[in-house]
């Protein structure tokens, strides 16, 4: 396996990765009608969007780290600075039959990497659906701390409770440490 930045050619992998995650993890949690209905073009638009910023602006406010082996896509970690400093794990993905391998956690350790040197001192955060045990158990292994709950309303018309996982930036610098 190898770990390497994201690129625009890499659009349509992670759109599918993407939607295959979200298909296992979020079967009990949302909407079939959702989850079978226009997840995959929805991935797309977005994938390509994002990549297209990220690839014309190459400014540290975003990162976009996939692991691949070969041609195959493993996984992948999304960042973004937001309004407020923090930075955000937007999203983590592995393919499902690969999870509780690694490749999640090697992922984390390089995306908390980039957050340490790109901007140290910040708080490492991320949301999380609240029955997603299996993603919470994941991230209190890696010692994040519950911070706040909300409920999110998605553009579905769906709502659903969160809860935010945050990182101190000493706990992301040793993080990245294990990189």
């Amino acid at each position: 396996m190898h770990i390497r930045s994201g690129t625009e050619d890499d659009a349509e992998n992670i759109a599918q990765l993407h939607t295959r995650s979200w298909l296992t993890a979020y079967a009990e949690i949302m909407p079939a009608g959702y989850l079978n209905g226009s997840l995959l073009g929805e991935r797309r638009a977005m994938w390509s969007a994002r990549l297209a910023t990220v690839a014309r602006q190459p400014d540290h406010t975003r990162c976009l780290l996939v692991a691949v082996d070969g041609d195959a896509l493993l996984g992948f970690a999304y960042l973004a600075v937001e309004a407020d400093g923090r930075v955000l794990l937007d999203n983590l993905h592995v393919e499902p039959e690969r999870k509780q391998s690694g490749i999640g956690r090697e992922l984390v350790h390089r995306a908390f990497g980039w957050a340490s040197e790109q901007h140290p001192d910040r708080t490492v955060y991320l949301e999380v659906l609240r029955d997603n045990a299996a993603a919470i158990a994941f991230y209190r292994r890696l010692g994040g701390r519950p911070t706040r709950e909300f409920v999110e309303r998605f553009p579905a018309g769906f709502e659903l409770p969160v809860v935010e996982y945050a990182w101190s930036p000493d706990d992301v610098r040793i993080l990245a440490d294990h990189r």
